[in-house]
């Protein structure tokens, strides 16, 4: 395990940190990887509360999965599907548990809690944007995977644009974590309607395309 960061931690830590200077995601992420010898990784962003015990023997069988298989991406939690899709009835013969996300689907290269491998997440790096930019880039000809169902880590994500969700303070006391928020700003509680009127949206048309 490793953990990127700014500036080195004080004190003797069984972390292996890598360290980058401050200079824009992008470049730092860059230069964290470059200091990890593997050559796969299980990219998960700081703002992951994980909210369950990960199912070990699930996560192994995907990570075999997507290394045999030379998986450049694979997005460890399932796409949101419309109603229509729910409802739909099964198709004969059984469901890949891997499959390939549509290269015009939003958020192809989504930084949900994902396999990459290392070259691949680099080459993307390397492209200009913003973080919420890189979500929507991809590299031609290079094909993202994504699980159909099982997802092994279930976890929420506490942070939106730079500021902490509503309900983040709650969850991190219900998980017996520091509740403080430090000097991040915090979204208004306006802010948990806009989430639930999403949620109802992607539960009823999933996104707008594929």
């Amino acid at each position: 395990m490793y953990v990127g960061l700014n500036s080195a931690l004080e004190g003797d830590c069984s972390i292996k940190t890598v360290i980058a200077e401050p200079s824009g995601w992008r470049s730092e992420v860059l230069h964290q990887i470059a200091q990890v010898p593997e050559t796969h990784l299980i990219v998960v962003l700081d703002d992951y509360l994980i909210q369950e015990d990960v199912d070990q023997s699930r996560l192994d069988e995907l990570v075999v999965n997507a290394v045999e298989s030379d998986l450049p991406y694979l997005r460890l939690l399932p796409l949101c599907k419309s109603l229509k899709q729910r409802l739909a009835p099964a198709s004969g013969g059984a469901k890949d548990d891997i499959q390939v996300i549509h290269e015009k689907r939003p958020f192809y290269s989504g930084l949900q809690i994902a396999i990459w491998k290392k070259e691949h997440f680099a080459s993307l790096l390397q492209l200009r944007g913003s973080i919420w930019e890189f979500e929507h880039q991809q590299l031609p000809g290079v094909p993202h995977y994504v699980i159909a169902d099982r997802p092994p880590i279930i976890y929420r994500h506490l942070v939106e644009k730079g500021q902490w969700l509503p309900y983040a303070e709650s969850l991190l006391k219900l998980a017996g974590l520091s509740t403080d928020l430090g000097s991040r700003p915090t979204w208004p509680s306006w802010m948990n309607l806009r989430l639930m009127l999403d949620e109802a949206r992607f539960f009823v048309l999933g996104y707008a395309n594929h």
